[in-house]
């Protein structure tokens, strides 16, 4: 075995730990977890999104953003149309007062996408980027 700085899937691990405990700094806050930002946010863009939906992109069990919702939805963040019925798909939407925890939240994150931090500059990080998301795909399909 190669030594734990040659392995690619060790060092994304190490990096997602440093990310993560940076932005619970930032999140704090807000009152929000990181997990939750990214709810808030796929919200943002996919408003009316569904719970199963909303969680495949926020890589999250659908037990899981079940809790995430009902916690955003008790702070007042988000609200659930439930006007289809019983066994029909709640579509979930962000209230005036989640936009705008979202807008102040998302201000403190961007300081998280400056390629500075990664020790890159403009070019390295879009590369990074979208080969990052070529793994993060491929890693997503089933085996």
């Amino acid at each position: 075995m190669a030594g734990p700085d040659r392995a690619l899937g060790w060092t994304v691990v190490r990096l997602a730990h440093v990310l993560n405990r940076r932005f619970e700094d930032e999140m704090r806050p807000f009152g929000l977890t990181p997990t939750q930002f990214g709810v808030l946010a796929t919200i943002a863009t996919e408003p009316g999104i569904g719970s199963g939906q909303l969680a495949r992109r926020v890589l999250v069990t659908p037990q899981s953003v079940g809790e995430l919702v009902a916690s955003l939805e008790a702070a007042g963040h988000v609200v659930r149309d439930r006007s289809g019925g019983r066994g029909r798909r709640a579509g979930i939407d962000l209230t005036s007062q989640g936009r705008s925890v979202l807008d102040r939240a998302a201000r403190a994150a961007d300081a998280l996408n400056d390629p500075a931090i990664f020790g890159l500059d403009a070019d390295e990080a879009a590369t990074l980027n979208a080969l990052l998301h070529r793994a993060l795909a491929a890693t997503q399909k089933p085996a």
